[in-house]
């Protein structure tokens, strides 16, 4: 047997080990290729799906904001959700047991620079009418703004916002006589813009009051804006305006670069 001979055997009676490694080699770098190759195609697949959901909210009659408003009642509804929902310019309400969207336009907003606190509203103010205070009892302004006839405001809704309280983004005015909660308000604070969600009233003018002890707190704070969504009459009396909903949506941005806090700092 040659030197050639013997080195041609040698290599034959090698382990599988090494003989199988070329094969094993190709198996997995096939395997990485298909895996990517079937990633590519799904993400193909996704953005052409994207697009063809932007498509058909841009020709919807609320145009962009109605189908995102439509899309977001598909996601679940979690105090995290609320508030990507806020910061685009939206509010859930639980109407028959399904979450809807609402992005109102024009927006009915007080400017805090244009508040009006009208004169009999400041003579009960320094008369001390009520024991005006913050956050104090959530629950029950939450329970007492949805104790009504077909509320949006339903359980569901109420536990959602109470996380958002847990983590600081709720907050409520309370008008209090003695030991009775009698009148109230609750909302979000995103930014610069505090969003009223909903108010009640168990004595004459206990909202009106706890409005404007909220308003003027608000000014202090270094809040710009105080959404009221839709214009009511009490609200015109203060100074509220209608705006524009991409103006709106432009100010909800803007404030979320330099937020204030709802709370002075302790010292």
């Amino acid at each position: 047997m040659t030197q050639v001979d013997a080195q041609a055997d040698a290599t034959e009676g090698s382990t599988p080990e090494a003989g199988d490694a070329p094969s094993r080699f190709n198996r997995e770098q096939l395997l990485r290729k298909g895996h990517a190759f079937m990633n590519r195609v799904l993400d193909f697949g996704q953005r052409k799906y994207h697009r063809a959901l932007g498509h058909a909210a841009a020709v919807m009659p609320e145009g962009p904001v109605g189908g995102l408003c439509g899309l977001t009642a598909q996601f679940p509804f979690t105090s995290e959700q609320i508030l990507l929902g806020y910061a685009q310019g939206m509010f859930p309400m639980d109407k028959r047991g399904a979450i809807h969207w609402h992005c109102p336009n024009p927006r009915c907003v007080l400017p805090l620079d244009q508040l009006h606190v009208p004169s009999r509203i400041k003579t009960y103010l320094r008369k001390g009418l009520f024991q005006l205070y913050f956050d104090k009892d959530p629950q029950g302004v939450l329970r007492a703004c949805g104790d009504r006839k077909d509320t949006w405001l339903t359980q569901r809704v109420q536990d959602a916002y109470q996380a958002l309280f847990d983590l600081g983004a709720m907050h409520t005015v309370e008008a209090w006589k003695g030991d009775r909660l009698v009148g109230g308000a609750f909302g979000v604070a995103l930014g610069t813009v505090f969003t009223v969600e909903s108010m009640f009233s168990h004595e004459d003018h206990a909202s009106k009051l706890a409005f404007a002890f909220l308003s003027q707190h608000l000014v202090q704070r270094g809040f710009t804006l105080v959404d009221c969504q839709y214009q009511q009459e009490h609200f015109r009396r203060f100074g509220a305006i209608e705006m524009p909903r991409e103006e709106y949506r432009k100010r909800i941005a803007l404030g979320m670069i330099s937020p204030p806090t709802f709370q002075a700092p302790k010292g």
